[in-house]
Order: structure tokens, then C-alpha cells, then sequence
């Protein structure tokens, strides 16, 4: 039997979710980018209560000769909604305009312009299409060679345009993107090193596998991003983006089979020790470490490693006693690669939270059923004493229930897991 790894038993499930995902983005687009908005620092004015009339008067103002640097702020702050933004682009001239002033020599202007692509990033596709073929070579030129504070706001402005979906990150790729903003993560400036990140995991949640071939190649790109979660003082949100980055590379490095080490397994662990051992446990660095150890454990090197170490025995038992379904449910998967290595790692299971887990999923009844369901079967398959804590009446009668529920992927898992359970055939 292969290893598993995170989304083998769901594929259809995810593929479903995701257009489910893809709708739910087109009808509240404004919900989703309003933390991606920036406004900069030098600016502290609030956005003005005009009406959207007032609003297509001051972008029109755009061509006139020369625009006021107030006109642009105006426009910037005021062009914060998707139906504002649609508003920019339909009045005729007022981009071509905008983007004379990004390439212009006028350095206060050109700062401003670029904070306007920022927030018109987040309109609509369409929008995010035009931005890339006119500004993306622009975009990705500053990015590499401009001032500071133009790093950062083209490195933002094209996070939020590939963000928007795989075909504006492949375009904005094609124009050397991914280069240019592994060299901000040495800059010394953690503005810029926040805007890059931003950037990195928005791009690298694809899984385009082009990208093996920049991050992996180039070891010194991996490194600094790594380096990242160990530099002292380094800022939440930074971290935060960092570890999904890193989340994001290691399914690329499990797919492709690129060889990981026990020194990076260490560097993840150090981080995930460190994130709950926090109060409140912070989750936005726990889960993605957890995932990217879920990746890691592809291999057979790093399954041993960590059954060995005793760093990872005391975090797993953390997070089994902890009151996160989520974090547990990760920790599962990673548990369930380790034994089908070969290893067992049961002195970290905490046998009680598994019941509680499956009682949560069993009533939520989303995907990660299918893989909880997958994963305790790997795990009775290697332990007699985690089959007899399944074994009990009430649970098998709520997962019977699956049998006949019409999702052939979760009547599947029900079968593989009541095969197991009840000793009947093995599971091939």
C-alpha cells in the first residue's frame, strides 16, 4: 500500500469544492481582497463619502495634463470596491493614463499609481486580465530594481492578481514574476519582505509544477524563505504567509519526489513546537506546519526521523489534547504516512480525541470525513488496539450510515473502513 497524501482519496470531493469555491469568490470578491487592500503609509486620509458619479468626475481628471498628485490619492482611496473599480476602467482613457503616470518619472505619482493597480487588482477578472498585459512587465521591472516602497507595492499589487485565479498567476509567471520576488526576501526591509511573501503564497498555491524548477533548482530561494520562520522578531502576518508557502512548496516537492532533509523536518517541527506552545495556539502557523510535515512524510527518511524524535511525540500530544479538530485531523494524516512506512507512533494518540473527532466530523459531514475515514483505517490496519477503540457500537452505526449515502467517494471510505474494523477480507 502507498502512502497517502493529502488529497489521493478526495480528488472529485476538491474538485467539486473548489468550483463551489470559485462561484462563492464571484459573488463576494469585495469580502474576500478587503485585507489585501493597501493603502501607504505616508497616506492617513479616510476615503471620501462621494457618490459614484463623483467618483467617474475624479478619474476623469487622470487626463487631464498633468494630474494632481491629490487626484491620484483621491482615485486610490476611493477605488476600494469592485463596483468602483469597474467604474475606473469604463471610463475611456482613464487606464492608459494611469499607467503613463506608474512608468512616468515623477517618483510621489508613480508611488500612487501603483497603489491604485494595487486596489483595482481586486476588481473583477477582466479586470485583472487587462492590469497583467498592460502593467505586468511594469509590475515585475519595479519588483526587481525599483525604489522600497515601489517594491512593495507592485510585489502587492501582483499578489493580488495572482490570487485572483491560475491563469493571471501563469501570465504574470511568463513575465518573470517568480524570480524577481524570491530576491525581495533578502531585502532588509520587512515592508518589502511582507509584500514578497504576500506574493509567494498566493502564486504558489497551484501546484504549478513549472515552479520545481525555480524553487528547487535555486536552493538559495528555499533557504531564505525557510530562514524566515527562525529570524528574530519577524512579523505575524509574515510568518503567517511564510508557513502556507511553505506548505504550498512541499506538496510540489512531494509530487515531483524532490528529496527533503531531516535538517528542514527539523526547522518545520522547531516552528510547530513554537506555535503551540504559544497561548492562544496560533493556528495560522501550526496548521500549515502540520501540512507541510503531512508532505514531507512521502518519504520513508523523514517518517523514521520523526518517530524517532521526541520534539514530534510531545507536539503530537499537544495537539491531540488540544481543542482543535482541525489540527488533529492533519496530525492524522502525518500519523498515517509514519505507519505505513513501517513505523507506529501510538504512545501520541490520544485514543478518546479520535472518538471526538469523528463525533464532529460525523456531524459536519464535510470532506475531511472521507479522509479521517481513510486514515484510521491505515492506522487499525497497523494497531490492534486503535481497531478496538473503533470497534464500538455506536460508531459504526453512525459510519454505517454512509454505506447507502449516494457519494460513491465516502460510501468507498465507509466500506475499506468496516472491512478493517470487522476483520473481514484485508484491505488490498
Amino acid at each position: 500500500m502507498e502512502q497517502t497524501t493529502a488529497d489521493d482519496p478526495i480528488g472529485r470531493l476538491r474538485a467539486e469544492n473548489r468550483a463551489e469555491i470559485v462561484a462563492s469568490r464571484k459573488g463576494d470578491r469585495d469580502a474576500r481582497f478587503k485585507q489585501q487592500r493597501l493603502s501607504l503609509q505616508e497616506v492617513k486620509e479616510l476615503v471620501a463619502d462621494i457618490t459614484l458619479e463623483e467618483f467617474k468626475e475624479l478619474v476623469l481628471r487622470l487626463k487631464e495634463k498633468k494630474p494632481s498628485l491629490d487626484t491620484l490619492k483621491a482615485i486610490k482611496n476611493n477605488c476600494c470596491t469592485s463596483t468602483r473599480a469597474e467604474a475606473f476602467f469604463r471610463v475611456d482613457g482613464a487606464f492608459d493614463a494611469l499607467i503613463s503616470i506608474f512608468i512616468g518619472k515623477d517618483a510621489s505619482k508613480q508611488l500612487e499609481a501603483a497603489a491604485c493597480l494595487t486596489n483595482l487588482a481586486c476588481g473583477s477578472h477582466k479586470a485583472a486580465q487587462r492590469i497583467i498585459k498592460r502593467a505586468g512587465p511594469y509590475l515585475v521591472c519595479f519588483i526587481g530594481s525599483g525604489s522600497c516602497y515601489l517594491q512593495v507595492q507592485s510585489a502587492w499589487a501582483a499578489g493580488n492578481l495572482t490570487d485572483d485565479c491560475y491563469d493571471c498567476f501563469s501570465l504574470l509567471k511568463a513575465q518573470g514574476l517568480m524570480p524577481a520576488l524570491f530576491t525581495l526576501l533578502k531585502s532588509p526591509s520587512s515592508e518589502v519582505v511582507r509584500s514578497a511573501v504576500h506574493a509567494l503564497r498566493s502564486c504558489t498555491k497551484y501546484g504549478d509544477p513549472d515552479l520545481g524548477s525555480i524553487i528547487f533548482a535555486e536552493s538559495e530561494n528555499f533557504k531564505n524563505l525557510l530562514n524566515l520562520l527562525h529570524q528574530n522578531g519577524t512579523e505575524k502576518v509574515i510568518l503567517h504567509n511564510t508557513a502556507f508557502t511553505l506548505s504550498n512548496i512541499y506538496y510540489l516537492a512531494a509530487s515531483q519526489h524532490v528529496g527533503v532533509s531531516n535538517c528542514e523536518a527539523e526547522m518545520i517541527l522547531n516552528c510547530l513546537h513554537k506555535s503551540i506552545s504559544s497561548f492562544p495556539v496560533d493556528i495560522l502557523i501550526a496548521l500549515p506546519m502540520i501540512r507541510c510535515l503531512g508532505f514531507m512524510t512521502s518519504g520513508y527518511e523523514i517518517c523514521y526521523y520523526l518517530s524517532e524524535e521526541p520534539m514530534f511525540h510531545f507536539c503530537a500530544t499537544q495537539i491531540f489534547s488540544s481543542e482543535y479538530d482541525c489540527l488533529k485531523v492533519e496530525l492524522l494524516w502525518v500519523l498515517t504516512n509514519i505507519a505505513v512506512s513501517g513505523k507506529i507512533v501510538l504512545d501520541v494518540i490520544n485514543l478518546n480525541s479520535i472518538l471526538k473527532i469523528l463525533d464532529t466530523l460525523l456531524c459536519s459531514l464535510d470532506c475531511s470525513v472521507v479522509q479521517v475515514l481513510y486514515y484510521l483505517s491505515t492506522l487499525a490496519m497497523k494497531s490492534e488496539e486503535i481497531k478496538e477503540i473503533l470497534h464500538q457500537e455506536d460508531t459504526l452505526k453512525r459510519i454505517s450510515s454512509f454505506l447507502n449515502c449516494g457519494e460513491k467517494t465516502l460510501q468507498q471510505a465507509a466500506e475499506i473502513f468496516f472491512r478493517i474494523i470487522r476483520k473481514h477480507e484485508p484491505l488490498l
